[in-house]
């Protein structure tokens, strides 16, 4: 089985930072997770190069610093209206050095399957006439720099690592899409795909037999998961779990979940159902028990909160920890907003997932044997 994978599924699997940025902060969407699952499985290498690390590490710091200024923000408020708290001073909630977080973040990312390359040392003279003569990705005015130097490393690695390789570029930029001649002049077959496509094509590249053999074991998880699905629900029903404004404006929501306007209040947040079970993906961040499976389970969630139009797009972040079973028509959360725009208020009913991470007793999951079914926590 082992030999036949090998001729048809690609050595390595390459990102670069747009696919992080579309996998979400915690890596927590649906594809990533499937495509993990897939990487770990076959050992394919899903790697990334320590520049685009450096990038996403800059794109998290960037994020934390919002928080903390948020928190202090929140802390003084609370404190305005006499609400007793830990005393907590500014220099207590103190940012982590960019050093000590590239760690942390390596470690997170190794820890879920990812592969760190290292940056190909590019001489600058050949950058430079790249750039001039606009060679892909390098675009008008010398932009692609980086891209250049991400490509470079990832065509590189290839030629060391594997013999008559075969890779995947996950990418949605035209101009590192149109770059495979930097791979195939060092002999490196290379395919550009988007995140919405990678894991169809990788499930595509298993011969039918194997396709078919892990399809019914999907199927024969997701029938012993939905087994739980009422005690899978009333966890979610009972947790906490953070709601934020990437929830409510989803660019490619469907046109009836978009939310034009600000969001003012939660009336209810509802688990529905389970929409999907992912066996054998690493959550962001977590060490898996030692003899235990890992499971992602998709809950449904039913958000019914109250909009007010207006014409300024986002807003400011807003974020919210909710725990569906106390969220109601009488203790809604209300967000705040500064400027009354629009005295309209609309009711609107939109459908997102949260993940639920379960184990199950690994041993018997090889010998396709599911038992010991435990909930971790909520993703």
């Amino acid at each position: 089985m082992t030999k036949y994978i090998w001729k048809h599924l690609p050595y390595a699997v390459y990102m670069d930072t747009n696919g992080l940025y579309s996998a979400g902060q915690y890596l927590n969407k649906t594809w990533i997770n499937e495509l993990l699952s897939v990487t770990n499985k076959y050992c394919i290498s899903l790697c990334i190069c320590k520049l685009v690390l450096y990038e996403w590490c800059e794109h998290i710091f960037e994020i934390l610093t919002k928080n903390r200024h948020k928190l202090l923000s929140s802390i003084k408020m609370l404190k305005d209206y006499n609400i007793q708290l830990p005393h907590i001073e500014s220099k207590d909630i103190s940012l982590p050095e960019k050093h000590d977080l590239i760690q942390i973040v390596t470690q997170k990312l190794q820890t879920s399957g990812f592969r760190i390359v290292e940056n190909w040392e590019t001489p600058l003279s050949k950058l430079l006439d790249e750039a001039v003569i606009k060679r892909p990705p390098f675009e008008h005015g010398g932009k692609g720099f980086c891209d250049a130097v991400i490509l470079e490393s990832y065509a590189q690695h290839a030629k060391v690592n594997f013999s008559d390789a075969r890779v995947i570029v996950i990418s949605n930029d035209a101009a590192v899409r149109r770059s495979e001649d930097r791979f195939k002049s060092l002999g490196v077959t290379v395919e550009f795909l988007g995140e919405s496509d990678i894991v169809e094509k990788l499930k595509a590249s298993l011969k039918d037999e194997i396709a078919t053999f892990i399809e019914e074991k999907n199927n024969r998880l997701t029938e012993y998961i939905r087994g739980f699905e009422s005690k899978i629900i009333d966890f979610v029903n009972r947790h906490p779990f953070e709601i934020t404004d990437l929830n409510f404006y989803a660019l490619l929501a469907p046109e009836e979940e978009r939310i034009n306007g600000s969001v003012k209040r939660l009336i209810s947040v509802r688990p529905t159902k389970i929409t999907n079970v992912i066996g054998g993906t690493q959550p962001y961040g977590e060490k898996i028990p030692q003899g235990r499976y890992p499971v992602q389970v998709f809950v449904e969630i039913e958000i019914e909160l109250v909009v007010k139009p207006d014409n300024f797009g986002l807003g400011s972040l807003k974020r919210a920890t909710v725990q569906p079973d106390i969220v109601n028509e009488k203790s809604p959360i209300i967000f705040e907003n500064a400027i009354d725009y629009n005295p309209k208020e609309i009711t609107k009913t939109i459908k997102k997932n949260v993940s639920v991470f379960v184990t199950l007793d690994a041993e018997k999951e090889e010998n396709n044997i599911l038992n010991d079914f435990k909930i971790v926590k909520i993703n």
